[in-house]
């Protein structure tokens, strides 16, 4: 509710009740209804089952709908069920819906109704311990195998009522004969009852949830009995009450019992209170009463739908003898002798002194609007009136304090030195002494006052706070985080000032360390707008919402307030309407006074559950391709999507029965988000465009500042083929190979053609080798002919006499035979015929031959085989090779005074040529022999011809000498 500035500015509603009294019976107890209004398919509720997912199902005369705190979703015969008459529910463990009708059993699984059983009413069905749906049709046992009925019989007797114990044990009510347990699949006699008892129906048998071997007996018409340690005695029967329709019993072991009217809680320590329509339930039947696994407990009333109990920690007081006082309150105060003042909407004062209400009946308070009811450190009571100013009452008269103004006042406090602030709506005045001072100025319109110091106020307002030190507005004084932000209460608790606001929740100022805290629905408020704040003696922060009461605790190690996880009063709390009175905390409301208990234990409530409903895949490119995943319990299950299924929508569902308009989702996509998301409402996320790879999305709700479970779908999206691991190396290596092929044919283009370039040069010099010897041999060799010829021409022609004409022309003849032997030499070289290691070894052969005849040295070479005609050799080799043999075979025949030469040819291991040289002759020292210039040439030409030379000699056995060629030899 809006806070009570004025009726220009503000709705201001203010409120009332009538009674209050701690010991009375005007409270009114709290019960939350949902009925047809609520989307109930049908008033009348024969049954209630809460399934794995937490949600509610509701059995009907219309059909059977399934709540999930907030909604109904709803089925009938149009959808599928065998009859709109649900008489019991179950859930198999394959998740899927099982309904007793009177008709037979229908099954729900993904989403529609088919028919398992029919042609009979089924009015029990229940799960065992092993998974094994059992059920009861016209009184006979039967269980479900296979998807079959099969139908059991013990003693031949009707079966009225099945139910398990903790343990899971199923236990079966068995007219005439009493109590039978399921053992090892035999049915056997657990409990014998009295005769008086076997008469009766037994309509529900409940097991203690605290105590062992102890169960309820619910009879129709004969009350409940209680059997313990095989002892049966009554329990509960109410005089004037003919029927008992239902029996639970809750978390703390009290019991509920339905009856024909109304339903009666029953305390563990004996006490019982008849809820019905004078405190807040109905005067109806009570058909079924359900403890949910939150401790909640849930109550069907004949034609009125179903009741949740929010439990005792709030009470509401909105009746007095009959009368219906559910007026809306502005204002409350106790005076000195504890008396309660109450101010009110249109219906002025009133005073409750603890026997008695009476209406202040005076004119300025008759039937008129009343701002606010405050006490000040005397206990005098302080009113604002509509139209009328403002009154005092000193516990003997009412008196004016100020006259009524061109704004109504709406908020009041007394400070440290005895004055009195009051605030209308654009300015504050101060009374002491019997004199009044105005202030006026304010950025914004006043809303309430808190006096902190001697000399320093607060005052709230619609921008904020301002401050006012000796009766002057502070200018420089501003708290940042409440700029803009509307003030509706101003309390303090400790080094910390408390602001309640309106949408910005409950903000926190430390006066120490200006430290600035929030506090907002996702901490675990039931509203974000603040009407009112309280303390208790226990030192617990009270705030008053327009969504109920929220009780909160500081945490001195965190130095931060914890939301209380206590019952939802969903109701709607007006602008300091509140007290702290004997030990309870009164909040005014638009609906009355609520008293909260401050010294309620912690509820054993469980935190909320939350699980993934469904998952839709979108297909990039085929709409026909897109898919629906079920999870269906099955959330930890890894999925494989194609590359082209990277949309995804995920559905999901948090159910807090205890208060479902508190739930809030966190959510983040492992492998996308580095973090929870901030707190949502939405229950259905999209991602798009997603990546190939690996991931998880996780979801939990939150309510009250508490987390559920951890939710979560994993799924793979498998990239293509052009995009995996294997491709990439294998393109990389392809790439590799291809830049290795390209520079090879590259490498071998370029040797191809200088090959082929040098071919063709080889080529060229062989034309121009053989060309030189024909020209060499035409030209030289002739003209030397010539010369032979006419030299013996001249030799006849010269007497013998002239001897030494006779000598020149031997001479010359001589020279000329010479110079045609070595051009014989050179036209063999440049004959590209030569190029052979074969011609090569065959030339200095016949080289031999002719440097020994008519010497009388035995010359041989052996080891020249004509294979050697395919290992061509270049020019430089043949030239330098033969000359080496010449200048040795020379050095032979001038020093060695041999008389045996020989060359042997002999091929190595390693597929090349070693020459042989040997002779029988003198031989040499060779460490004191110096070596002459034939021995270096011969050393360096082997050089050039990448051959090694070795010599060998000894005195008087001859020399050897070995050139070893580097010619591989083609075998």
């Amino acid at each position: 509710m809006c806070s009570k500035l004025s009726l220009i500015k503000i709705n201001f509603i203010v409120s009332f009740i009538l009674l209050f009294s701690l010991e009375l019976s005007a409270q009114s107890y709290n019960f939350t209804n949902y009925s047809l209004k609520d989307g109930l398919p049908q008033s009348q509720v024969m049954v209630i089952y809460q399934a794995k997912d937490r949600t509610l199902w509701l059995g009907t005369f219309g059909g059977v709908s399934n709540f999930d705190g907030r909604l109904f979703t709803s089925y009938s015969k149009a959808d599928g069920l065998g009859s709109n008459s649900v008489n019991c529910i179950a859930e198999d463990n394959r998740s899927q819906m099982l309904f007793g009708t009177e008709t037979g059993i229908s099954i729900l699984k993904r989403g529609k109704i088919s028919t398992l059983f029919s042609g009979k009413g089924v009015s029990h069905l229940l799960k065992d311990k092993h998974g094994v749906i059992w059920g009861i049709s016209e009184y006979k046992l039967f269980k479900i195998e296979k998807d079959k009925i099969v139908f059991y019989s013990i003693a031949r007797k009707k079966i009225h009522t099945i139910n398990s114990d903790s343990a899971g044990n199923l236990y079966a009510a068995v007219s005439e004969k009493g109590i039978y347990q399921l053992k090892n699949n035999n049915w056997t006699i657990y409990q014998e009852l009295p005769p008086a008892i076997n008469t009766l129906s037994i309509r529900k048998i409940l097991f203690d949830k605290i105590l062992r071997n102890k169960a309820y007996l619910l009879t129709d018409h004969g009350g409940i009995y209680v059997l313990e340690n095989s002892i049966v005695k009554p329990f509960f029967k109410k005089e004037g009450i003919d029927t008992y329709y239902s029996i639970a019993q809750d978390h703390r072991g009290n019991m509920w019992v339905g009856s024909e009217k109304g339903a009666y809680f029953i305390n563990k320590n004996g006490a019982i209170i008849n809820f019905n329509g004078e405190n807040g339930l109905s005067d109806n039947q009570v058909n079924e009463i359900f403890s949910d696994a939150e401790n909640n407990i849930w109550i069907s009333c004949f034609s009125d739908g179903i009741y949740k109990y929010e439990g005792d920690a709030f009470i509401r007081y909105n009746k007095f003898k009959g009368k219906n006082l559910a007026y809306p309150i502005s204002g409350i105060a106790a005076d000195k002798n504890d008396n309660l003042w109450f101010g009110t909407f249109n219906k002025g004062v009133f005073k409750y002194d603890g026997k008695d209400v009476q209406s202040i009946d005076i004119p300025a308070f008759k039937d008129k609007k009343i701002y606010f009811v405050y006490a000040d450190k005397a206990k005098n009571i302080w009113f604002s009136t509509y139209g009328k100013g403002i009154w005092k009452y000193d516990g003997q008269k009412f008196s004016q304090v100020l006259k009524p103004d061109k704004f109504d006042n709406s908020s009041i406090a007394e400070d440290e030195a005895g004055g009195i602030w009051i605030n209308g709506l654009m300015s504050s005045s101060y009374l002491k002494g019997g004199k009044t001072e105005r202030i006026s100025g304010f950025d914004g319109y006043l809303s309430c006052i808190y006096p902190l110091g001697k000399d320093s106020v607060f005052l709230g307002t619609s921008n904020g706070v301002t401050l006012i030190k000796n009766k002057k507005i502070d200018k420089t004084f501003r708290i940042k985080s409440l700029t803009n932000v509307y003030v509706l209460s101003i309390i303090r608790q400790g080094d910390n000032l408390i602001f309640a606001t309106l949408g910005d929740g409950i903000i926190t100022w430390n006066l120490k360390t200006k430290a600035i805290k929030r506090y907002v629905v996702a901490n675990g408020l039931n509203s974000n707008d603040i009407y009112s704040l309280a303390t208790d003696k226990n030192n617990n922060l009270w705030a008053g919402t327009g969504r109920g009461i929220n009780k909160l605790t500081f945490n001195k190690q965190q130095q931060n307030y914890e939301v209380f996880r206590d019952h939802p009063l969903i109701v709607e709390c007006n602008q300091n309407a509140i007290i702290n009175y004997k030990n309870s905390i009164l909040v005014g409301t638009i609906d009355g006074l609520i008293q909260c208990k401050t010294n309620v234990l912690a509820e054993d409530k469980k935190n909320p559950f939350i699980h993934i409903q469904q998952v839709s895949v979108f297909h990039k490119n085929d709409r026909a391709k897109d898919l629906s995943i079920d999870l269906n319990g099955r959330g930890d299950k890894f999925y494989k999507l194609n590359y082209s299924q990277n949309h995804i929508s995920i559905s999901f569902k948090g159910v807090y029965l205890t208060n479902p308009e508190s739930v809030l989702y966190r959510y983040k996509l492992v492998g996308v988000d580095n973090d929870f998301s901030k707190p949502v409402p939405n229950t259905e996320i999209e991602y798009s465009a997603i990546r190939p790879g690996s991931y998880t999305f996780q979801v939990y709700a939150i309510a009250n500042g508490q987390q559920s479970n951890i939710e979560q779908f994993s799924f793979t999206i498998v990239p293509p083929y052009y995009d995996t691991i294997i491709f990439k190396i294998g393109a990389f290596l392809v790439l590799i190979f291809l830049i290795w092929l390209i520079f090879y044919l590259i490498f071998k283009t370029r040797e191809r053609k200088k090959h082929q370039f040098e071919k063709l040069k080889l080529k060229e010099q062989e034309k121009i080798r053989k060309q030189t010897a024909e020209d060499f041999h035409d030209d030289i060799g002739n003209k030397l002919t010539r010369i032979n010829v006419l030299s013996e021409i001249l030799d006849k022609k010269v007497a013998g006499t002239e001897k030494e004409q006779k000598e020149l022309i031997r001479l010359i003849r001589e020279n000329a035979s010479l110079l045609y032997t070595g051009t014989k030499d050179i036209l063999w070289a440049l004959d590209p015929h030569s190029d052979n290691l074969f011609e090569i070894l065959m030339h200095i052969k016949n080289f031999g031959i002719d440097l020994f005849q008519n010497t009388g040295v035995t010359f041989k070479m052996e080891g020249v085989l004509s294979k050697y005609q395919k290992l061509h050799l270049s020019m430089e080799f043949n030239r330098n090779l033969t000359l080496i043999f010449k200048e040795m075979l020379n050095n032979v025949l001038k020093h060695a005074k041999a008389s045996q030469v020989l060359i042997m040819v002999i091929e190595t291991d390693d597929d090349t040529v070693n020459i042989l040289t040997t002779d029988d002759g003198e031989g040499f020292d060779i460490e004191t022999v110096q070596k002459g210039r034939g021995l270096n040439n011969i050393q360096t030409r082997c050089k050039r011809i990448k051959s090694t030379f070795q010599i060998s000699s000894i005195k008087g056995k001859g020399t050897t000498t070995t050139i070893s060629t580097r010619i591989p030899v083609t075998k």
